[in-house]
């Protein structure tokens, strides 16, 4: 239970006071109304907005959402200072493929005085030590790291998350959230996009070719990402909400939408996908989370880049080689000009003092030297 002194409510960004409103209760939970602030011509679509990774609980007017969710949820980022304990979390509006997406970040503070009994925080379990959690951008068959950082438009990026348990106790991990940012701190992202949201489900998967991989074994979780429009030629980062369970659960999941057959898909098994229906609307997970561990991992930088910046690239460099070759080219043929003019100057010296200037002065009549001698 949260309990103490509250220090801050909120902090948004460029934002105007009526735009949001942020109540940080005292019971473990947040309470956030937000007007993303469309236009006229757009009609607010609840099933567009995020806080983390969860949906809006209600939607209280034509423009207004609402988020009832638990600190504990949702992706939440805690981080613990001398004096005070901060949950942080982004609020995204997606506007595409007309406009770029509207973010906000949320903030709640509190006095580090403040005791509380959540137990699924990525920093407790970790500085625990009862689990590691790893994330990594791999080459194509999943073998070795990603020889490169740098992915075209279209092509497929390989991501694995893996979870190891120091005590051993076998654990199946789940990727509950990601979200593409341009900084590795998402409140300071320019752009931010959300890749998997609404507790498992691959967002991506419903617009591309993505999707998550079948299993090799349980501590570990493939996705192929196939790289789409999204700050191209920028730096991007991955922030993403790991979890792990026992293997024995049975009510985590993992989905992704199957273009051809136009319907959602349960990675572990397909017979339930019941369960990835929710992946359309809203998904409400609660389960007893004290069995249960997490952590953010940010991944990256990485680039996403269309053909015609590669080309773009490859054609400059190409200049500038060639340009390179070209002045080493004159530079040689000038240095060598140099060189043979100087060894004709020489040796047209050289025969002027020994052979023409030298044998006019040392000459002598041989009668002269008959003479002497």
């Amino acid at each position: 239970m949260i309990s103490g002194r509250l220090l801050l409510m909120f902090v948004a960004a460029a934002m105007a006071q009526n735009d949001l409103s942020v109540d940080c209760g005292g019971d473990d939970s947040v309470t956030v109304r937000w007007r993303p602030g469309l236009d006229s011509s757009q009609k607010l679509d609840p099933f567009r907005a995020l806080l983390g990774n969860c949906p809006p609980s209600f939607t209280v007017s034509d423009d207004t959402l609402l988020f009832y969710v638990l600190l504990r949820d949702c992706g939440f980022l805690k981080q613990v200072t001398a004096d005070r304990v901060t949950y942080s979390n982004m609020l995204i509006y997606d506007r595409r493929p007309e406009l770029p997406f509207i973010s906000q970040s949320v903030q709640c503070v509190y006095d580090s005085a403040v005791s509380t009994t959540t137990a699924f925080s990525a920093v407790e379990d970790e500085n625990e030590g009862l689990a590691t959690f790893s994330m990594e951008l791999m080459n194509s068959d999943f073998s070795a790291p990603a020889p490169s950082m740098r992915f075209q438009l279209g092509s497929i990026i390989p991501i694995r998350a893996t979870v190891e348990s120091r005590s051993h106790r076998p654990l199946k991990i789940f990727m509950e959230s990601c979200v593409a940012a341009t900084d590795a701190n998402i409140s300071r992202a320019a752009q931010v996009h959300p890749i998997i949201a609404n507790v498992g489900c691959l967002m991506e998967s419903k617009s591309g070719n993505s999707s998550f991989l079948p299993r090799r074994h349980p501590a570990e979780i493939r996705l192929d990402l196939q790289a789409f429009t999204f700050a191209l030629g920028q730096n991007i980062f991955l922030h993403c909400d790991l979890e792990a369970w026992d293997i024995q659960r049975v009510d985590r999941k993992a989905c992704h939408y199957m273009q051809q057959q136009r319907r959602w898909e349960l990675l572990d098994d397909p017979s339930q996908s019941y369960a990835c229906s929710c992946c359309e609307s809203t998904c409400f997970w609660r389960t007893d989370s004290t069995k249960g561990m997490s952590a953010r991992k940010v991944l990256g930088p990485f680039m996403m880049e269309d053909e015609s910046q590669s080309d773009t690239s490859l054609d400059t460099q190409s200049s500038t080689e060639h340009g390179l070759t070209e002045a080493l080219l004159w530079l040689l043929v000038v240095s060598v000009a140099a060189a043979l003019v100087t060894i004709m100057g020489v040796l047209a010296v050289s025969y002027y003092l020994c052979f023409w200037r030298g044998g006019r002065l040392g000459y002598r009549p041989s009668r002269d030297l008959l003479t002497k001698y």
